[in-house]
């Protein structure tokens, strides 16, 4: 039985698991394990990406991003201007990379937890984000290099408090260069990187494999506010997509399969940003 078990798996994944499943694992569960990055498949995603990087062909289907019907009348909308403090937000949110080496304050990583993702109503828990059922099955994690008032470490967020759990005292910069790709970022500049993670069986206890979809949609919408946010207090963010999976989550003190990493945010103070952000108050700054 063992081994048909076996053979069942290698149809369903191609024989790209990196650690025991069972047949009864979800599908979701399947494709978030073989989806991991560890040394060796990020050495051939380095590959893939350059040789389609280099790819005449690959360059056609990446030139236009966007949906074009040609043969097609078209309604005029007018182009709009500025209004608002958050479609100033909007267009400078962008992936910072460079930064100052200066400080982010605790009172801002205060504010870019609370507003991303804390309880916003007393009675109810309620977030700045929709979630499936009401389950919110996200978490946040900072490993802090450079943030007034909070010495170096790993913290995770308590929501129900609005507090740091102090999981890891001490510098671990050099663990967090080594499990997430910082290449082409200024990361000896940047102040922090704050991790998304998922607890998945919030919501697939409840919406089965289709739960998995509702939890990366969750993502989406929690990293876009901070992303928002940053922009709003003149700090520079950058989304990541490289890291290794199974090692980050063991800096983080985490399973990796129960509770996971999805998406590593690097923050970092932006040229002017400190007097923009007391300027406006917190309402823009580039």
């Amino acid at each position: 039985m063992r081994n048909l078990e076996r053979e069942v798996l290698k149809k369903i994944t191609g024989n790209g698991i990196l650690m025991p499943l069972q047949a009864k694992s979800s599908l979701s569960e399947v494709f978030h394990e073989n989806t991991k990055l560890t040394p060796l498949s990020g050495r051939e995603y380095s590959r893939h990406i350059a040789r389609m990087t280099a790819s005449p062909q690959a360059k056609r289907l990446m030139a236009v991003p966007y949906k074009v019907y040609s043969l097609f009348d078209q309604v005029e909308m007018g182009q709009p201007e500025l209004r608002t403090a958050l479609e100033e937000s909007l267009l400078a949110r962008c992936s910072q990379r460079a930064y100052t080496g200066e400080p982010v304050s605790l009172e801002e990583l205060s504010r870019l937890l609370f507003f991303t993702y804390g309880r916003t109503g007393p009675k109810r828990n309620l977030r700045p984000v929709a979630s499936g059922g009401a389950l919110y099955p996200l978490e946040f994690y900072v490993a802090a290099r450079n943030v007034s008032g909070l010495e170096p470490g790993l913290y995770h967020y308590s929501v129900e408090h609005h507090k740091l759990d102090v999981l890891k005292r001490g510098d671990c910069w050099d663990a967090v260069q080594r499990y997430v790709w910082l290449q082409d970022i200024e990361a000896e500049k940047a102040a922090m990187v704050v991790v998304i993670t998922a607890a998945f069986m919030r919501s697939t206890t409840k919406y089965k494999d289709r739960g998995y979809r509702m939890v990366l949609m969750e993502a989406g919408e929690a990293a876009q506010n901070f992303a928002l946010l940053c922009a709003s207090h003149g700090l520079g963010a950058c989304l990541l997509g490289g890291f290794l999976d199974d090692p980050l989550a063991e800096l983080l003190g985490l399973d990796g399969v129960d509770e996971a990493p999805l998406l590593p945010i690097v923050v970092g103070r932006l040229p002017g940003g400190e007097e923009a952000s007391a300027a406006d108050g917190g309402g823009g700054g580039e």
